[in-house]
């Protein structure tokens, strides 16, 4: 996934940002993000919680790229499975899918005591049922009591990409239980390794 919230730096006259020293996001490489996850502006404003004028004004570049807001629509799109990709001197940017991540069957609904959050995900033709440890996605929230399962359901959905980056590594680690279980850690999420 890409580093997207270390050092930006950006050219206010142009509208765009620079994501690291050489990756650049403009304003077509959202609206094509998103066209590419067949959202619509108002299920892109809902999975980054900014209002719909907000993605209306960053896809139009009426918005600069450098504020919260917009950091917080790429980090929805990298979530829903989109890649930026840096523009090279014979090509432009643009944006692609991730590959090599799981696809997810059936989402978390609960928070379980002591098995952490269940959901389902594809990988390679199998079922696999993957547990996040309450631990992890307490640390994702910053959490230091707990919370209701709406409250932990939104971190999931926040981190959502990167959590199944995780499960994808815990996977190819060969982590999975023999009945198609896995045990996700703080470990295996890029975020708190």
């Amino acid at each position: 996934m890409l580093s997207v919230y270390k050092k930006i730096s950006v050219n206010r006259s142009y509208g765009f940002r620079l994501m690291s020293s050489k990756q650049v996001i403009i304003p077509a490489q959202i609206r094509a993000a998103r066209a590419l996850l067949d959202w619509s502006q108002d299920e892109l404003a809902a999975a980054a919680s900014v209002g719909v004028t907000t993605v209306r004004d960053v896809e139009s570049e009426r918005r600069p790229l450098d504020t919260s807001a917009a950091s917080d629509i790429c980090k929805a799109l990298e979530n829903g499975g989109v890649l930026f990709v840096a523009g090279s001197p014979t090509e432009g940017p643009g944006v692609k899918l991730v590959t090599g991540r799981p696809n997810v069957i059936r989402s978390p609904t609960v928070m379980t005591m002591w098995d952490g959050m269940p959901f389902v995900v594809e990988w390679k033709g199998k079922a696999i049922t993957v547990f996040v440890a309450r631990d992890a996605i307490d640390d994702l929230g910053r959490f230091s009591e707990t919370r209701t399962d709406a409250e932990y359901l939104k971190v999931f959905e926040k981190y959502r990409g990167s959590i199944l980056d995780g499960v994808a590594k815990a996977l190819a680690a060969g982590k999975v239980t023999d009945n198609d279980r896995l045990r996700l850690t703080g470990d295996d999420i890029a975020e708190l390794a």
